[in-house]
């Protein structure tokens, strides 16, 4: 039987290194929001090995990690304020690395089925969740229920039971703070723990005035590295330091731990993370009118945190993404991402090439892509 989601990114691989070979990178546009990137600092080089670089890299993470996870980048942001805090932090959390937040969420789960958990709850801003998860907590063999709904969720929190709240979905739709502080109370009164799957979300509820998951009282927080930052695709989790040494040493022994160059590119990340860079994004988002779109019925057009999203039939989704990537160069997660992503039609403005295209380049290859998949349509 055919892997369908298989062979998509191995057609559209091939679509875009042939791309990359006549046009070239700068002339290629990464839109999803998750271009990410692998920097790493020159004084690190000699150190991308398997047991030197992790016993550097770890604790460097470990510092800088705790310090951007606590920081809600408000104005009152003193660096000697920080620095007091963090040794604070240091003596009850820990931040690790690992080479995806699913790798971490795994691990997660792993340690979960040790602890006789006898169901994993998840409060999602709206539904399906990310599927790492709930296939996760299948091959564990967890009990799993997913909803968003406040009550439903509140009503099933007993003991025993372990609760993740994602903090925005696929396509970028934000959790209400109340209802998860509301949560995470609750949960805490019961002595039921909580983490806080905020891929994107460490990054978006910041811009909707939200505090981080761990000022807000979760347990366990993870992040994408490479989701509205130029990281490389790693998860970074952090939190309860007893909860993290379990985790992460399950990780170890499924190979699930990022691996020294990883951590290095994780530390540089962190290190210049610009949070002024995504209130740009945000501000360029509001701006961006598309009423072009008015005119077509089988389609609608929403604004996201930081760019826009265009809804329709996941078919014609993917022939207008197909479309865009064979001949504007223009690469969305609907063509590209992982296996069960979302192919709603997202474009993000953090992404580092959002900085060289324009608002009518954008606008003008996605209006002659659909006028392609009209025709297509009308001659079948």
């Amino acid at each position: 039987m055919k892997d369908l989601e298989f062979e998509r990114i191995v057609k559209t691989r091939e679509i875009l290194r042939n791309n990359l070979k006549k046009h070239g990178r700068d002339n290629i546009y990464d839109l999803t929001g998750l271009t990410g990137g692998f920097y790493i600092e020159d004084k690190n080089l000699d150190f991308l090995e398997t047991y030197t670089g992790p016993a550097i890299f770890t604790e460097k993470l470990n510092r800088h990690g705790l310090l951007y996870l606590h920081d809600d980048f408000t104005e009152d942001s003193d660096i000697k304020n920080k620095l007091e805090s963090l040794e604070e932090y240091c003596k009850y959390e820990k931040a690790v690395g690992f080479n995806r937040t699913s790798s971490a969420l795994l691990a997660t789960i792993i340690m979960l089925k040790s602890k006789n958990i006898t169901q994993i709850l998840h409060y999602v801003p709206e539904k399906p969740s990310h599927p790492s998860i709930p296939k996760s907590c299948n091959i564990l063999d967890i009990p799993y229920y997913e909803s968003d709904n406040f009550d439903e969720i509140i009503s099933l929190i007993d003991i025993n039971k372990f609760l993740i709240i994602t903090g925005s979905t696929m396509n970028h739709k934000i959790v209400d703070f109340e209802n998860a502080k509301k949560l995470i109370e609750y949960c805490h009164s019961k002595d039921i723990k909580v983490l806080f799957d905020d891929a994107s979300g460490a990054r978006i509820r910041l811009l909707n005035g939200q505090q981080t998951a761990l000022n807000m009282g979760a347990d366990l927080v993870v992040t994408s590295m490479d989701k509205l930052m130029n990281g490389p695709r790693a998860g970074l989790l952090a939190g309860n330091k007893e909860l993290i040494n379990e985790i992460y040493s399950e990780g170890l022994k499924y190979g699930l731990e990022a691996q020294a160059p990883i951590l290095a590119a994780m530390v540089y990340t962190l290190k210049n993370f610009s949070f002024e860079r995504i209130k740009k994004a945000q501000q360029r988002a509001i701006n961006f009118n598309f009423d072009e779109l008015n005119e077509y019925d089988f389609l609608s057009f929403e604004k996201t945190p930081t760019g826009f999203m265009i809804n329709m039939d996941s078919k014609e989704s993917y022939e207008v993404a197909l479309d865009l990537l064979n001949n504007y160069r223009i690469i969305t997660i609907t063509t590209l991402g992982m296996p069960d992503a979302s192919k709603t039609l997202r474009f993000d403005f953090t992404s580092k090439d959002a900085d060289r295209v324009s608002d009518n380049y954008i606008k003008n290859s996605i209006l002659n892509a659909l006028i392609s998949l009209i025709n297509k349509k009308n001659s079948e």
